[in-house]
């Protein structure tokens, strides 16, 4: 903007802030960057916890162990490792992945339903069918089988 019309926006706006020093403003504009900084790493740290959640939970399934294994196991022994090798602020972060045992398997379920839309689209923008069927059962180890017929 113009100093022009900031200045009249003050005056009019912002009656009790005229007589503030430029000092005043420079301090705020200071506080609300460190705060937008802090609110950002906290993002940063959120966004890297999701991502750890469901590589953990994918490899959870490709063992196919229990879905507690992941609160009960891996993260203890996680944080044990980080908090020998580097501190227990470290340690600490760890504990904000979210690895319970419900999380795992929506974790798990939607790493399905991703990947079942990933093969529908490619089949979809293939162009070498006429005709798709597709059926999805589960055999006698309780594995889930997804057929597709394309004519």
């Amino acid at each position: 903007m113009k100093p022009a019309k900031l200045k009249r926006h003050l005056e009019s706006k912002h009656q009790a802030l005229v007589d503030k020093p430029a000092t005043y403003f420079q301090r705020l504009l200071s506080q609300s960057n460190i705060q937008r900084n802090t609110f950002q790493k906290r993002l940063t740290v959120l966004h890297k916890a999701l991502k750890a959640s469901f590589e953990v939970a994918v490899l959870i399934a490709r063992q196919r162990k229990p879905h507690t294994v992941g609160e009960n196991l891996v993260l203890p022994a996680a944080c044990k490792m980080v908090e020998i090798m580097f501190d227990q602020s470290k340690a600490e972060v760890l504990k904000c992945i979210p690895l319970s045992d419900n999380t795992v398997k929506r974790r798990i379920d939607d790493c399905a339903v991703d990947i079942e839309e990933q093969l529908l689209e490619k089949i979809k923008k293939s162009p070498l069918f006429a005709l798709l069927q597709l059926d999805e059962s589960t055999d006698t180890e309780a594995k889930a089988q997804l057929m597709c017929l394309v004519r």
